[in-house]
């Protein structure tokens, strides 16, 4: 019995530096020092093996407590993942970087790892634990360089754009299209005239649609919704082709409209739009609006808004009870004072807070920044309301502030945050620094 042991024990050590041939966690798989888990089922170390930034074709399946999680074969296409630096001990990308062409293995990856630095997902939100394992049946069909593998797309490019090009001739002849197609590419097909003029650059246009693929297949229509699809001309919020299109509509026309694919979506898919995709549309032309209503219509928008904005500024108040304010409209209600000190101009203020907007949504709070946040006050790098309302507060104090929308970030949105937006910052004065010290 000793001496099969010593056998078995040399037989384990002359495997390579990096892996020991015992698991008692996965009986059958050996695990590397980095904690991967792997069986070989077939391997030909001979055959090309990937090297980092290469192109791997792969087969693969993974598996959570042996129920199947996904598999890429479903896709139907051919999957192919890049070699890359491991992201952590034992991941995805060392257990690539052991196989060769060719080779299949069974791989256990730690999955909460996988979820956390692979997806940026909460663990414990997709029910996965530190205890947690997934396992990779993969086969490596096909290795590639970068540039070999950047060839390879820019060819099946190529060819989906002549065959795209091809389906658009022969449906234009199969279809006996007798017009003249602009130098874009575009056929546009008169089939009801128009009494009105043609829109402009600058200019709403409102328009009902249908379309479809070359074969038929629907793909959208606005003809039977209540709901028109509206653009303004050249600001380039829709496709190439209804650029070229409706500025050549006048108002009440009806056309019919094909649509080279570069002119579309081009090699983008779009819902139930392929990529490299030529389209045919019926489009009419139902309202232009002008550039002057438009503005008319905006300034208008932006009056009631800001007019709400000042009426839920003053409920908020009210219904809070705040009435201590200050000349520039800052409103602020103290609940904790002390007789601490007060921040002066170039002096640290260290504070706690949390933001949000008037009916409680969260906006954002020091937690995130560390716990807690440091302004130089006076040097205008924060909120105009916020600094302000600082400026008020003694060391040790609580205190909510209120912001109006002119001491916040105005009449303009500014990121998610939208226009004429009034804010509530509850803030703790925690320490004031002298800098100069």
């Amino acid at each position: 019995m000793k001496k099969h042991s010593l056998v078995f024990a040399l037989v384990c050590l002359s495997a390579m530096v990096l892996f020991t041939a015992c698991t008692q966690k996965y009986p059958g798989y050996k695990k590397t020092q980095s904690g991967l888990y792997y069986k070989f089922h077939h391997r030909d170390v001979s055959v090309t093996q990937p090297q980092l930034t290469d192109f791997m074709r792969v087969e693969m399946k993974c598996y959570l407590h042996d129920s199947l999680y996904y598999d890429w074969q479903g896709t139907q296409h051919e999957v192919y993942t890049q070699l890359q630096e491991p992201i952590f001990a034992g991941d995805l990308q060392e257990a690539y970087a052991m196989m060769h062409v060719g080779d299949s293995a069974s791989f256990y990856v730690k999955a909460d790892s996988i979820a956390a630095l692979y997806y940026e997902q909460d663990p414990n939100a997709v029910g996965l634990t530190s205890e947690d394992y997934f396992r990779y049946e993969v086969k490596l069909v096909d290795v590639k360089t970068a540039e070999e593998f950047q060839a390879s797309i820019e060819k099946m490019k190529e060819a989906m754009k002549m065959e795209s090009r091809k389906a658009l001739e022969d449906y234009v002849a199969n279809n006996n299209i007798n017009v003249t197609p602009e130098s874009s590419g575009v056929y546009i097909i008169p089939l009801e005239k128009g009494k009105g003029r043609c829109p402009v650059k600058g200019e709403k246009v409102e328009l009902d649609f249908s379309a479809t693929l070359l074969n038929g297949q629907p793909v959208g229509s606005t003809f039977d919704s209540p709901e028109k699809f509206s653009f303004v001309l050249g600001e380039g919020y829709t496709i190439p082709g209804w650029e070229e299109i409706v500025p050549k509509m006048h108002l009440g026309e009806r056309v019919k409209a094909i649509i080279p694919f570069d002119m579309a979506y081009g090699e983008h898919s779009v819902g139930e739009i392929p990529a490299y995709a030529n389209l045919v549309y019926d489009i009419k032309l139902l309202k232009i609006t002008t550039a002057a209503e438009l503005q008319a219509e905006a300034e208008k928008a932006m009056k009631a808004l800001r007019e709400e904005s000042e009426h839920a500024f003053f409920d908020y108040l009210k219904a809070n009870d705040i009435t201590d304010y200050t000349a520039s409209g800052l409103f602020f209600a103290k609940s904790v004072v002390t007789e601490g000190a007060q921040p002066q101009k170039g002096q640290t203020a260290r504070i706690k807070f949390e933001a949000s907007y008037l009916d409680g949504t969260p906006l954002g709070d020091s937690e995130q920044l560390g716990g807690q946040y440091d302004l130089v006050y006076g040097e205008g790098k924060v909120l105009k309301g916020l600094e302000e309302g600082v400026g008020l507060m003694r060391v040790g104090e609580k205190a909510r502030f209120v912001l109006p929308y002119t001491l916040a970030y105005g009449a303009n949105p500014y990121g998610s945050i939208p226009a004429y937006s009034n804010l509530v910052f509850d803030v703790e004065l925690l320490d004031v620094i002298d800098n100069n010290q």
